[in-house]
């Protein structure tokens, strides 16, 4: 009778099965982080902006249908973003990635603070999962800060050189507490796993009352990957 054969090794030593499982979590883990930033932010807003029609619509009902037409464009881009999601899923098809100040225009506007933005540096020419990690910092920051912060003064900063990116995000507002329902600590250990998935470090200074700042260092490597 022949004995039972070993299940054949990875060159690491792990079964075959074990990396196939790694890989999937690395994956679906991936997929919750860009539907975080992108899609659950996007839905927030629309749903403070809803909250705020509830006032707005007695005292003020021309600006409420304004308001209303805002919040159906920001909820059909979602459709549409929610349909390349759908596509890349399975055709697994990589979009292009917006430059750094385009998308840090877009959500300034979206969630309608009048930051200071500052880009120093070749930002878009930093390998594509670095800019990923950014876009996450920027994404989560600039969400808490229009939620949380109670505050318009919202400053970001982007310097970019050979060696790193780094982000900054600070506003002067109420600070990040605990929030109930809506927790920002949720996204902020999720900004923070991103960035220590390339080696990176989030730093987040905060007080009550005294504002919130983010500070991300991406170590850049190589340049020229492609994107």
């Amino acid at each position: 009778m022949s004995l039972p054969s070993a299940p054949v090794r990875a060159e690491n030593g792990s079964a075959p099965h074990d990396e196939v499982e790694a890989r999937v979590l690395e994956e679906r883990a991936r997929w919750a982080m860009r539907i975080h930033d992108g899609l659950t932010q996007t839905v927030t807003s629309a749903v403070l902006e809803l909250q705020s029609l509830r006032v707005q619509i007695l005292a003020d009902p021309a600006g409420a249908v304004a308001s209303l037409s805002t919040v159906e464009a920001a909820i059909r881009a979602d459709l549409r973003e929610i349909r390349e999601l759908l596509f890349e899923l399975y055709e697994d098809r990589r979009t292009a990635t917006a430059p750094m100040a385009e998308f840090v225009e877009s959500l300034v506007s979206r969630w309608g603070l009048p930051a200071r933005i500052s880009i120093d540096g070749d930002a878009d020419g930093a390998p594509a999962d670095v800019i990923e990690a950014a876009h996450a910092v920027i994404s989560e920051s600039l969400a808490n800060a229009a939620k949380h912060a109670d505050t318009p003064d919202v400053d970001v900063r982007v310097h970019a050189d050979a060696k790193e990116l780094r982000v900054e995000v600070e506003d002067r507002g109420s600070g990040i507490t605990d929030t109930g329902d809506d927790d920002p600590h949720f996204g902020l250990r999720m900004m923070r796993a991103r960035a220590e998935d390339i080696g990176g470090t989030v730093e987040i200074d905060t007080t009550p009352g005294g504002g919130t700042r983010v500070v991300a260092l991406l170590p850049v490597g190589g340049r020229g990957e492609e994107r």
